[in-house]
This record gives C-alpha cells, structure tokens and sequence, in this order.
C-alpha cells in the first residue's frame, strides 16, 4: 500500500549523523518536535573519527584522530555559538602557535626543504627573501573581485603571479603547496574566486591551532575530537530523540531512497527495507554521496536533486584525504633541533612526497609519539592504489628524508608495532582514506573552477544552490558543503562550518513548521530576508 501524508511518524527525519546532524536533530527534538536521527554507518560523527585501537599509554587506549584534527577559529565573537557548543560540554583547548612569535609562545609548526640541515619554524622561514611573496600571494586572493574579474584556476593563478614576481624554485613551490595541500582539490580545478568564498586565507592565515580536550579523559586529557558529536547525540537522546544506525558490519540504515509524498511530508527507504515517515527531513550527506557521478544523489534523491543543486555539485567537488599515522619509539623530531622542537605541533615539507604532518601529541614529551600525514591530491594519489605495506614505506621514507640522516631509520629501529612469526615487523599505524569511506566518498569539499558563460552557475553561488530548500520541500539541506550558505562567518573545511550549518537549518525547520505551517510561499519569503 503506498506511504500517504497519514502515515507520518515524525516531525523530521534527519539524515546523517555527523556534526551537522546530530546539532540539528538536537535543537529541533530540544524545541519540543519528534525526530529521527537517521545514520547508515555503525557510529556517531562521521568525518570526526577518533581511533582508539592504534595506540595506547599505560595499557590505556589514546585517541588518535583519523579525521578533523585541530579547532582551527580563535574564541572570539564571530564564533560564539560554537565555543558555546564546546564549553558547555566542560571542553578545554591547548594552543599550538604556529610562528613562534613572543617570548611565551614556543614554535609550533616547522617547515623543511631539501638539503636543509634542519626544520626551521616559520618564524625563520617568513623572513627569508625568497619566501616574502608568499603573504602578498594571499592577498591577491583575499582581494579578488569576482564581480569584475573572469574566475580562473589556482593553477592559472600561480602561473601568472610567479611569472610577474619572479619567484625562486622554493617560492613557487611553498605557494603551490599552501594552495593545493590544505584544499583538498587539484590546482588544475581550485577555483580562485571559490577560495575567496570560502575564505580559505583566513583559516591559512589563523596564528594557531587549538586541540580539544577534557579534565574527566584519561590520560593526559586526551578525549578524542569525536566526543564532541558524541556530547551532543547525548543530550539528544536524553531529551527524547531516537537514533537509527546500523549495526557493525552492517549498512541496514544507509538510506537509499528519499521521495517527496503526494499529500505533504518525506518518505526515507533504507538498504535493510525499512520505511520512516516524516512531516520534514533534513539531508546532511557530503558533497561526495551527492555526486551526481561518483556518488549516489541520483539513485537516493530522483527528482528532488532538482537541476540547480546538480549544477552546484559540478562547482561544489569532494577532494581525497588520506590521514596516515605512524608510532615512533622517541621523538625523532627533537634530535632535529634541540629541545624546542618537540613541542611541533605542524611539519610542512612543500618539495617532499608527503606534504605535512602533525605531532598528534606535541605536549606529551614521554609518549605517544605519533606523527600524523595529511595527505591531499598528489599525496594521496601516491598512495592510494598502494598496498598497507607499500603505503607504510613511502610515508616512512618520506620522514627519512628529514630525520632519518643521522640515525639507523628503519622501520624495525624507530617505530612501535610487533614482530611477528618469520621475523616480520609489523608498525602501529592508522591508514584513514576518506576517498573509500562509503558514507563520506572523500575528506572535503572544495569550489572548483568554472569558466563564465551566459546562465551558468559561479563557484561562488554553488554552496547557496546546494542549501537552498525551497524547490525541494520540505527537504532541507545542510552539512560542511554549505557551511558558509548557512553564515558567512563560518567556513566548510572545518567542524565549525559543519556545526553552524545544523544550528541554522534547526532553525529554518522550526520556522516552516512552526511558523509558516509547512506553507512554501510562506517559508520562500522567510527564507529571501534571512539569506539572500
């Protein structure tokens, strides 16, 4: 018998249990609705993934973090409701500086380039001439007018300005690498004017990173960036909310058909058959299970993926990141250049086959001694048809290159792991490809390039296309690739983009329902004096 409006169970249905999604199922079960958190996968958080089977301290388990690693916004006004978020929940942060300005902040974040003896902390890397173009570079960004100027790709972009400054082989090489190692898309495809807006320069130019922790963690207030999603599904079900997800091992929940109901409401079909019913729901899928090519919008949404949001997903690309751990016996970063550098919390290596690195616990002088990859575009692509064991080799030889001089660098000496029978040595490691994840089909989502034509779509009004619900009520739409549609304060790449753009579709759902009674005319108007 076909699924009418009279079949309705709940007021909304949300879909996905990352960031975004279990804020918004949150706030909406919070303003007295009845929800259902809907998730295809075994856990809570989606792209915030810490792993707890890697490494441990004292026979106790240490999170290491196989998605979003650092807070990467200072607390300050503009992003009040998330340090909100994470206070609230009794979090407390350290900072790692990045420049090592000021007598009491220590360096942080290192550089290396070959045949350096050394790292340097950028501190002494800024100050070199051939690297003093790289801010001015940024702020050719920062100052693009779109308006006025035909888009072009950071490719084209770095071509141009290298030719008129005159850059040195490293500084064309740190452009490249600041470009195409923190945006996770191809130079070839990054579009400039897209890195505008999604002032991807202001993450760049944040003095520094800040990791989340609890006193009730042990040790060392270690929780794991995960628990924060994990506070707020919490207060969720405490208030009365019900999650659905699937068991390990399973995909029972993975939805597999959302269908707008003749009579008003949402019908959502998942892979173990089941049929839930909703008066709204909201999809906060990443931009990669909504590919029209490489994803699965068309087989899940039909007719709901209307002709905009298909255009904005060619503008709005999901890029590959691989995290990519290895546990070292000591600090081998510290022998590098005395004590100072074992508080490096970032290692930047622009010519090398792995591009940067974090210290997964700078603090922790005694261990863990985990050195994390970030590995984007062509560091991912090196890797990502490579077996674990290939894998392990290339990041380990890529470390040789800098700390491997002056000490016996094989993997048996340096790194922790298990000797197994025959004598094979087997390292603790974490190999995290969000480009496989089923749930996520790549790390972040990126603007690409599009050249301007007549009616075609600007990289800058993508991630308004893609969030924009009134052609396809009452679904709405939110998740990090429309973090800045949501609040331009905010920015996608990062937890806090994807935590705003819940809070404010919680919002948009409580207005159509509340408010305008599930009246699209009334939403539509609404929706143009608070967003456009």
């Amino acid at each position: 018998m076909p699924t009418t409006a009279s079949d309705i169970v709940y007021d909304c249905i949300v879909l996905g249990a990352g960031i975004s999604g279990v804020t918004a199922a949150r706030d909406l079960q919070a303003a007295g609705l009845k929800v259902l958190l809907l998730e295809g996968s075994s856990r809570i958080g989606g792209r915030m993934y810490s792993r707890r089977d890697i490494v441990k301290k004292s026979g106790k388990p240490v999170p290491v973090e196989g998605g979003a690693e650092y807070i990467h916004v200072p607390e300050q006004e503009r992003y009040k409701e998330f340090w909100q978020e994470v206070r609230k929940h009794g979090f407390t942060t350290s900072p790692f500086h990045k420049c090592g300005m000021g007598i009491l902040k220590i360096p942080r974040n290192r550089m290396y380039f070959s045949p350096w003896k050394r790292t340097k902390m950028l501190a002494e890397v800024i100050v070199q001439p051939e690297f003093w173009s790289l801010p001015d570079a940024l702020q050719k960004i920062q100052e693009f007018d779109a308006e006025t100027r035909a888009d072009i790709t950071a490719e084209s972009f770095i071509k141009r300005y290298a030719a008129k400054e005159g850059l040195s082989k490293r500084g064309l090489a740190l452009l490249e690498y600041t470009l195409s190692a923190h945006t996770p898309g191809p130079l070839n495809e990054i579009s400039i004017a897209g890195l505008k807006t999604d002032a991807i320069v202001d993450q760049l130019m944040e003095r520094k990173e800040l990791r989340m922790e609890h006193g009730a963690a042990k040790p060392f207030g270690l929780c794991g960036f995960d628990t924060l999603p994990g506070k707020i599904a919490e207060e969720f079900r405490k208030a009365g909310g019900k999650i659905e997800k699937s068991r390990t091992g399973s995909t029972s929940r993975k939805v597999v058909a959302v269908e707008r109901l003749a009579g008003g409401g949402i019908k959502v079909i998942t892979a173990g058959g089941q049929v839930f019913v909703g008066k709204t729901a909201v999809c906060t899928f990443s931009a990669g299970m909504l590919n029209t090519e490489s994803g699965e919008g068309d087989a899940i949404f039909g007719s709901l993926l209307t002709a905009p949001k298909r255009e904005a997903l060619g503008l709005v690309r999901m890029g590959a990141i691989t995290k990519f751990s290895l546990e070292f016996k000591e600090r081998v970063w510290v022998d590098d250049n005395g004590e100072s550098a074992g508080h490096m919390a970032v290692l930047s290596n622009p010519g090398g086959k792995a591009r940067t690195f974090f210290s997964s616990f700078p603090k922790e002088h005694h261990g863990p001694h985990v050195l994390t990859g970030l590995l984007m575009n062509q560091d991912h692509d090196q890797i990502a048809e490579m077996d674990d064991d290939a894998a392990i080799a290339h990041v380990f030889e890529a470390l040789g290159k800098i700390y491997g001089r002056n000490r016996r660098w094989t993997q048996k000496a340096v790194l922790v792991g298990k000797t197994g029978r025959g004598g094979t040595f087997k390292p603790n490691f974490l190999r995290q490809d969000w480009s496989k994840d089923p749930f996520a089909k790549g790390g972040n989502s990126y603007l690409a390039h599009a050249p301007r034509r007549p009616g075609r779509m600007l990289a800058k009004q993508a991630r308004e296309a893609l969030k924009d619900p009134r052609d396809t009520l009452p679904l709405f739409w939110a998740g990090e690739a429309v973090a800045p549609a949501f609040d331009r304060r905010y920015q996608p790449l990062a937890v806090h983009g994807a935590y705003i753009s819940g809070r404010r579709v919680a919002e948009d759902v409580l207005h159509y329902l509340q408010v305008d009674g599930g009246d699209a005319n009334g939403f539509g108007r609404y929706y143009r004096t608070k967003y456009l």
